[in-house]
């Protein structure tokens, strides 16, 4: 998920305002990458990299410019979003040693078939915590639906087609040229076909199967689409069928990290 405009202007005046307009956001993620948090290594990086760390607005700061947010009514619940273990406990740390500081609820993370690192170690610290999950991408940019695989690449107005060149974090993340993503995408689209389901319901069935997920963010510009997930909300996965997802996943773990 790249930063937002909305994000960076709240990231230029350090949190010292909730604009009229956020009265229906009833959470608000902090540190968005490369803006008001820390540096993380994600959209397509693996490691750690400590020369790129930046001095970043106080994690305290951060909280009780949201705290006031929350004691004025404008926000209800605070989470954080593109978060490391490390991350999150201390953004819990900190507002446990506040008598106004809100604590977090939610982590809002990228979690597919192609992206399970939330489990190396982040789900171990929501689960003792009591943070949920709020899974984003979890077609992986539609890649799971199998759409990018047709002779044709693809609609013309998909996302990775319409911003080609545009968006750098995304395609960083979901290269199509990477082998491993294309080879793990169709043996996924083709366990739900051995089960007799669509991609999208196999894709949307198995991060709603994660006992961390409170819910997924996706993104649908048509109303099929919308429709799509509902149905798959509906979709329970059997045991065998997670067994061949484990397989795959085996043989290639998180090509889009």
């Amino acid at each position: 998920m790249g930063p937002s405009v909305w994000m960076l202007r709240i990231s230029l005046r350090p949190l010292t305002a909730v604009y009229g307009d956020c009265r229906q956001i009833t959470l608000i993620f902090v540190r968005y990458t490369g803006l008001i948090g820390l540096y993380v290594p994600m959209f397509g990086e693996t490691e750690y990299d400590p020369t790129r760390q930046f001095v970043s607005i106080p994690i305290e700061e951060q909280l009780d410019a949201l705290g006031r947010a929350v004691d004025s009514g404008k926000v209800r619940y605070v989470g954080l979003s593109n978060e490391t273990a490390y991350g999150v406990m201390k953004f819990l740390q900190v507002a446990e040693r506040g008598t106004h500081l809100p604590k977090i609820v939610s982590v809002q993370n990228s979690y597919s078939l192609l992206c399970r690192t939330f489990d190396s170690g982040v789900a171990e610290c929501c689960h003792h915590e009591r943070v949920s999950l709020l899974a984003y991408s979890p077609l992986a940019m539609g890649i799971l639906s199998g759409k990018y695989f047709s002779p044709e690449g693809g609609p013309s107005d998909a996302r990775l087609n319409l911003f080609r060149g545009k968006y750098s974090e995304g395609e960083s993340r979901y290269n199509l040229s990477n082998p491993s993503i294309r080879a793990a995408s169709m043996e996924y689209i083709h366990i739900a076909e051995k089960y007799g389901l669509h991609p999208v319901s196999l894709a949307i069935a198995f991060v709603l199967s994660h006992p961390l997920v409170a819910s997924i963010v996706f993104g649908a510009t048509q109303s099929w689409q919308l429709q799509e997930v509902l149905d798959a909300c509906k979709v329970e996965l059997t045991s065998e069928a997670m067994v061949e997802i484990n397989k795959v996943h085996k043989r290639f773990p998180n090509p889009c990290p």
